[in-house]
């Protein structure tokens, strides 16, 4: 089987070889550093030491809103003794360990996790994996206390588990949800190859592997689900590890996705690389409105040793630009493991947070102009231990700029409090779905101020490495005072555009068919009538009312929202 070689993509090498470090600096001022507060902030979750006791790689960490509070909890894979840590998130960035009687068993061989709301009763709720032991689906009965489901779910899959996503790729809200297998790193799982399981809408799900032809055979690590092509529904990157290698040589894959058949476009896409490929970065990286891909590999030096940048060019191919962008690590000696865009600073453009296994981590500031700046160490966030493998980013205590988590072998936790954001205005977006997708998973959300837009979209799960990232969209606007436009596309086609939105807030956005149901109890009666007067008059003060009145989206309730109102609501 021939194997795609990275030489070829080398001839950026000297002009990464003509980059000069620049002063860490934003704005023309020296960045103000994160601060490590995770002990401090009652995150408490000491990781065991390297060589591992158990698992293979690392383990996931990550936020998500737990008990539906409107912040983020955490949850961490990797202590010793085979605990899934828990903290709940009191509001205010400050957690308490709700790791004892969750109803989360004990995981003896425990990987990567991912949250989304499977059964569509409006929590999220935990998929953990297992490296040659039954994965694990945990169903959110509330109170932050699980029930173990897997059996009634027929999700238990018993290969060598790494990383999960959770996504709708046949277009009926239900999640679905993608499984990676690193096939035979463990006695007993040879030729047990990647799941796919379709939701089928009844609390079960139905392994489709093989049908859709995403039954893959190789060292997988992560996947993600995300549209690359723009076409509505999402589509499915896998990154495989020693794909240049015997015996598989099977490099990273690409299924576009047709209206629920997921078709395998790799060969030829440029996002088929085959490498040491471990974690993903997905984001649009250099602002062209199309999402990127960052995979993190071995430089194992004269074999290809880079981490390789796929610009989206938005023809259905990718252009690999680590070294224009300043992102290659070549000559570093990094094994690179997470990886995850995210605008640290507020200034619009997202940056890139990279995992390292033997040096320390690092941090790429993105003005907007490649090549970009690392900034690690100025910035705060190297990590304090070896090996570092996983990490997640989230705003948690809801001011408006991003904070990280990572996760290193020996030590405690830790997490980083950002300060260089609070420089800069923000918004960010709850976006609101039906009732079988509330979280609106794989929907995306275009920002505009002035004459530059903004790209980001919502996964749970698959992203960086075995963990998740925040739900909440969020997105620097610099100093701009006011968000021109915004434009949410829902999983299914459905779009609402909003205008002249006030930054440093947090917006909620509802599904247009939501509109005019003010007490989103599915029924448009009196009382959603008088919560609408009461909103128009200015005696109600609740933003989702607000929110849910703005019928036309222009950031005011008035004579014009009055007319919708009755059209929508009121008429026969």
């Amino acid at each position: 089987m021939a194997v795609r070689s990275l030489s070829r993509f080398r001839t950026h090498l000297g002009v990464a070889a003509l980059i000069i470090s620049l002063p860490a600096v934003a704005d023309g001022l020296p960045i103000e550093p994160f601060t490590e507060e995770a002990a401090s902030r009652g995150v408490i979750y000491s990781m065991q030491n390297y060589p591992q006791s158990y698992g293979y790689l690392g383990f996931g960490c990550g936020f998500a809103d737990l008990d539906r509070d409107g912040d983020s909890d955490i949850v961490i894979l990797g202590a010793a003794d085979g605990r899934v840590g828990l903290f709940e998130n009191n509001g205010s960035g400050q957690f308490l360990d709700r790791s004892p009687n969750s109803g989360i068993p004990t995981l003896p061989q425990g990987s990567a996790f991912a949250a989304a709301d499977y059964d569509g009763d409006g929590d999220l709720d935990l998929y953990f994996t297992q490296l040659g032991l039954p994965n694990v689906l945990v169903r959110n009965d509330g109170g932050l206390q699980f029930t173990d489901v897997t059996a009634i779910a027929g999700v238990g899959d018993a290969g060598a588990g790494k990383g999960a996503s959770f996504g709708d790729f046949d277009g009926d809200n239900w999640l679905d949800l993608y499984v990676c297998n690193y096939n035979g790193i463990v006695f007993g799982t040879e030729n047990m190859n990647n799941v796919l399981y379709r939701n089928n809408g009844n609390g079960t799900f139905e392994d489709v592997s093989v049908a859709q032809t995403v039954d893959d055979f190789g060292y997988g690590f992560q996947s993600v689900w995300f549209d690359y092509d723009r076409d509505g529904d999402l589509d499915l990157y896998l990154s495989n590890d020693r794909g240049h290698l015997a015996p598989l040589f099977r490099g990273n894959q690409l299924w576009r996705n047709d209206n629920g058949t997921l078709v395998n476009v790799s060969a030829g896409s440029g996002a088929d690389l085959h490498l040491f490929s471990m974690g993903v970065a997905c984001g649009d990286f250099d602002g062209n409105g199309w999402p990127d891909l960052y995979c993190t590999n071995i430089d194992n030096y004269p074999v290809d040793g880079f981490n390789p940048l796929f610009l989206n060019q938005g023809n259905g191919q990718f252009l690999e630009s680590s070294f224009s962008a300043g992102v290659d690590r070549y000559f570093s000696g990094d094994v690179g493991w997470g990886a995850m865009f995210l605008d640290y600073d507020n200034n619009g453009h997202l940056d890139l947070y990279v995992n390292n296994m033997f040096t320390p981590n690092v941090l790429y500031s993105n003005s907007g102009v490649f090549p970009c700046t690392e900034i690690g160490a100025a910035a705060g966030v190297t990590a304090s231990t070896e090996p570092s493998f996983g990490s997640a980013v989230g705003d948690l205590d809801r001011d408006g700029d991003l904070d990280v988590l990572v996760n290193n072998l020996g030590g405690n936790v830790e997490l980083f409090i950002n300060h260089e954001g609070e420089m800069r205005n923000w918004v960010e977006f709850d976006i609101v779905g039906p009732a079988k997708n509330v979280f609106a998973v794989g929907a995306r959300v275009e920002t505009r101020v002035g004459s530059v837009w903004r790209y980001r979209e919502i996964r749970a799960g698959g992203n960086s490495y075995l963990g998740q990232n925040d739900l909440v969209v969020h997105v620097g606007v610099g100093q701009a005072t006011v968000v021109d436009e915004v434009v949410v596309t829902w999983p299914g086609g459905d779009t609402r555009t909003l205008t002249n939105l006030s930054t440093n807030r947090l917006w909620r956005i509802f599904l247009p068919a939501l509109l005019g149901d003010r007490d989103l109890d599915d029924d448009f009666d009196m009382d959603d009538v008088s919560i609408f007067v009461s909103v128009l008059l200015g005696l109600d003060q609740d933003p989702d009312h607000f929110q849910l009145s703005d019928m036309n989206g222009d950031g005011v309730v008035n004579g014009l929202d009055i007319q919708k109102f009755a059209a929508t609501v009121l008429a026969p």
